[in-house]
């Protein structure tokens, strides 16, 4: 059994709880804090790009909250909402660019989590890119035929469900070929993902003094 270090779980909830936290604590105070955690969170992994993209993308719908109430006339609500929308979307990135979803997923498993649950989950996240190169596929070969498909066309869908049901047959064969059974009891795994107590340590310091600036 191999022994795998992981934070991508204890970033999930650490997320979660900012986000939670911000959308219920009407504070500009913490929103500007954890919109500053989330730019030093991306600089320390060098996703200078993405802290980029992240601070673009946080600027219309910010903006659009301000407007919006600052029309009434509530400067000081317009802050809190403008705030909180731009570190919504900053959580929301961070929460993207840096989760594993597959680790996540197995570390679940491993907890408690429905296996058939997990791995389904898994098939379907691992499809997407399978789908997009499907309809790609269908497109090309109707505008050889002088035909066009936008997004609303029917056979779109109906190319993805047929595809769906074609692929579920061959994903149930290899899950029984690799001796998949969800109603095994899985005692032991070749892998063991565990959260390091200095990983646990460092996010509860941070939320801690993240939450400093409550009082601030």
């Amino acid at each position: 059994m191999v022994k795998v270090p992981t934070q991508t779980p204890v970033t999930s909830l650490f997320l979660l709880l900012l986000s939670l936290e911000t959308s219920f604590v009407p504070s500009v105070t913490l929103n500007l804090s954890v919109v500053f955690f989330c730019m030093v969170y991306m600089s320390f992994y060098r996703k200078f790009r993405m802290m980029v993209w992240m601070l673009l993308l946080a600027i219309l719908p910010a903006f659009a909250n301000y407007w919006a109430v600052h029309l009434h006339g509530d400067v000081s609500q317009a802050f809190i909402l403008g705030t909180r929308a731009f570190v919504t979307v900053c959580i929301g990135i961070v929460f993207i660019s840096s989760i594993s979803l597959k680790e996540l997923l197995l570390y679940l498993s491993q907890k408690g989590l429905s296996r058939s649950w997990a791995y389904a989950l898994l098939v379907v996240f691992n499809a997407f890119p399978l789908i997009q190169k499907e309809i790609k596929s269908l497109k090309e070969a109707c505008l050889l035929r002088g035909q066009e498909l936008h997004f609303w066309s029917p056979l779109i869908y109906s190319k993805v469900l047929m595809t769906v049901f074609r692929w579920r047959h061959l994903y149930l064969r290899a899950l029984s070929a690799h001796g998949y059974d969800e109603h095994a009891q899985l005692k032991n795994s070749y892998r063991t993902f565990y959260i390091a107590k200095k990983t646990k340590l460092i996010y509860l310091l941070i939320f801690l003094i993240l939450q400093t600036s409550l009082f601030l």
